[in-house]
């Protein structure tokens, strides 16, 4: 198969007047452009390419595009022709996997040489409804899993074989609607699960409630989907985490934002035998926050505003960024999702400050590592 044709959409980069940081918009095409969730294994290993998601109109099928950090070429993944969901990137960045939708309850899992851009069905699935946009993969690359809606009502985890090309529900509850399933990228044995606690859907799998009293909190459950561990987070503990968090690099622990903490600070960590969770940052109303594959820094968005700071996990020391000017509206795609390239040189987030929703990339000047460090 011959390579797909490539497009330039970048516009001329500028220079953040606070941090020095050179900006490039990415994409600037008349639809809406925003890369997949800042935990999601979207990027190759080198930095040099990552997935995101586009789409003309919502009552019509998105596409998966791949970015070049490096040519800033863009190249179409996917037709176009029928929904897709939930990509990952390999973790050696030699290929990709995501689900075409053919109907509510059948769909295909794909995989794509990036190589040579072949595809291959790797396995039919059907009988669930709502497939989760999201997904992980274990760090050997063998592990896919998802997030589904069960006909009987429940959530569920649809792990996937890629080697025997065998499909499973390996966990269920009625409050995983939003599970944010992601392997840990360090043993690569458990799965961090977000657990909204009253949340309820309609018939029509539209939110009803997204939580109820207790609020939000994630625990961990092994790759088979057993001896589940609660984490001290979210009522009792501390107040309900925000439903952003991930894996801080391979060190085990997990990073979270909460809820109205403002000043005692809502950026915080925690841990499988934690107390309670650890404050890291006090100041501002972080949200999505994303961490280092080192495990040494942080980058997050800041509400209301959407700024985007970069910080040091050790020092809780941060700096901003930039100004984002993405609106923080009720679509996801004008929240901005930072989250760091593999080798932590660039950021990359969402903003609609054009009007329309598309994808920036920021570049960190040295001398911010310096300041974090004190």
């Amino acid at each position: 198969m011959a390579r797909p044709v490539s497009y330039a959409e970048s516009l001329r980069p500028w220079y953040d007047p606070e941090s020095g940081a050179k900006i490039v918009q990415l994409t600037s095409a008349a639809c809406i452009s925003t890369h997949i969730y800042p935990e999601a294994p979207i990027f190759s290993p080198d930095s040099r390419y990552f997935i995101f998601n586009r789409f003309a109109s919502l009552d019509r099928p998105n596409q998966f595009w791949l970015g070049d950090t490096e040519s800033l070429q863009l190249i179409r993944l996917t037709s176009g022709e029928m929904p897709v969901t939930a990509p990952v990137m390999a973790p050696d960045g030699g290929w990709l996997c995501y689900l075409s939708v053919q109907a509510p309850t059948d769909w295909t899992l794909e995989r794509v040489d990036l190589s040579t851009f072949e595809r291959e069905p790797v396995l039919q699935i059907r009988g669930y409804r709502r497939p989760y946009p999201l997904a992980t993969i274990s760090p050997d690359g063998r592990w896919y899993v998802t997030g589904v809606w069960l006909p009987e009502g429940d959530f569920g985890l649809l792990r996937v074989d890629l080697l025997l090309r065998e499909a499973q529900i390996i966990h269920r509850d009625p409050e995983i609607l939003n599970p944010h399933m992601q392997f840990d990228p360090g043993g690569g044995r458990d799965l961090l699960v977000q657990h909204n606690r009253g949340g309820q859907l309609d018939e029509a799998g539209n939110i009803v409630r997204l939580v109820g009293p207790e609020g939000a909190t994630f625990y961990l459950v092994d790759m088979d989907g057993q001896n589940v561990r609660r984490l001290a987070i979210g009522k009792p503990y501390s107040a309900p985490v925000q439903g952003h968090q991930c894996w801080i690099g391979t060190t085990g622990r997990i990073l979270s934002t909460l809820s109205g903490e403002i000043e005692a600070g809502n950026l915080v960590t925690i841990g499988e035998g934690d107390e309670a969770p650890t404050v890291v940052a006090r100041g501002m109303d972080f949200c999505h926050p994303a961490a280092s594959r080192d495990g040494r820094w942080f980058v997050s968005d800041v509400r209301p505003e959407g700024e985007i700071v970069v910080g040091s996990l050790e020092t809780g020391r941060y700096r901003l960024l930039c100004r984002s000017g993405a609106s923080f509206g009720r679509p996801q795609y004008t929240h901005p999702h930072p989250f760091f390239s593999p080798d932590r040189r660039r950021v990359f987030f969402n903003s609609d400050r054009t009007g329309l929703a598309q994808i920036y990339m920021a570049e960190i000047p040295e001398s911010l590592w310096d300041e974090l460090q004190g």
